[in-house]
């Protein structure tokens, strides 16, 4: 399989480490689906027109909330009815929250499962005939707060756990159907989620949390963007199952 007809599709991808992902794969000349919210479509086109600058032969635009199925359903349509196949399935959309035990509300909980492990799953059930036929892989965004038991990580860590969960059962069961998964698992790092997720208050603690690593610094998109594409490409074909962490030591600082 040459890389120039992969066809790649990377929810989440009107901004952060999903644009950067897209605008990587663009430059192997991957032919791409990206998807964002129906309220990032201005920077969803955005990111597109760089793809196309960057080398890819075509992009396909799909506006998709991931907690209705019916987009969901609509998002690997439009792939498969545009492209004919699936090469790799990069389940990276995600939402954060900064809640603990007792601030957590039954919405708080519905909406981040909903986002963060609901549509990795379906989306993972609908690309597996595609995938099965061009021995494809898929690639999650987990995260180190899988291990990293930190105050008002509860539902964050909690999504991310079953995202590893979910990559080695995905990983075991599609095996004999030669589907490989794996999932990369980052650090803080520096996108507008970031900066979205916490309070002046909060941010310098986190920062200060978040660089005790090697490089004394937040991960850079590019640098998750880099070993997405890496597990995906066939440098990667003996690696399925795993949790690959991406941290610059910071777990390693923690002892965990």
């Amino acid at each position: 399989m040459s890389v120039c007809k992969r066809i790649v599709l990377i929810t989440g991808s009107s901004r952060g480490i999903g644009a950067e992902t897209a605008k990587g794969f663009a430059k192997e000349r991957a032919s791409l689906c990206i998807t964002g919210l129906p309220s990032q479509k201005d920077e969803l086109t955005e990111v597109a027109k760089v793809c196309k600058e960057n080398g890819s032969p075509h992009v396909l635009e799909v506006a998709a909330d991931l907690r209705k199925q019916e987009d969901m359903d609509l998002l690997m349509n439009a792939t498969i009815k545009t492209f004919g196949q699936l090469d790799v399935l990069v389940n990276n959309a995600g939402i954060f929250m900064s809640v603990d035990l007792e601030g957590y509300t039954s919405e708080d909980f519905d909406k981040i499962f909903s986002v963060n492990v609901k549509a990795p799953i379906y989306l993972t059930k609908l690309a597996k005939p595609h995938l099965s036929k061009t021995k494809g892989n898929i690639v999650n965004m987990c995260s180190i707060a899988r291990k990293n038991y930190a105050p008002n990580r509860l539902l964050y860590g909690m999504t991310k756990t079953s995202i590893a969960y979910l990559t080695k059962t995905t990983a075991a069961d599609y095996a004999m159907d030669g589907i490989r998964c794996n999932a990369v698992c980052p650090s803080g790092i520096a996108t507008q989620l970031f900066e979205n997720s916490f309070s002046k208050e909060q941010a310098p603690f986190f920062l200060e949390s978040s660089t005790a690593t090697v490089r004394g610094r937040l991960l850079q998109t590019n640098e998750v963007s880099d070993l997405i594409r890496f597990l995906a490409s066939d440098k990667a074909t003996m690696i399925t199952g795993e949790l690959v962490n991406i941290d610059g030591g910071y777990l390693l600082s923690k002892h965990a």
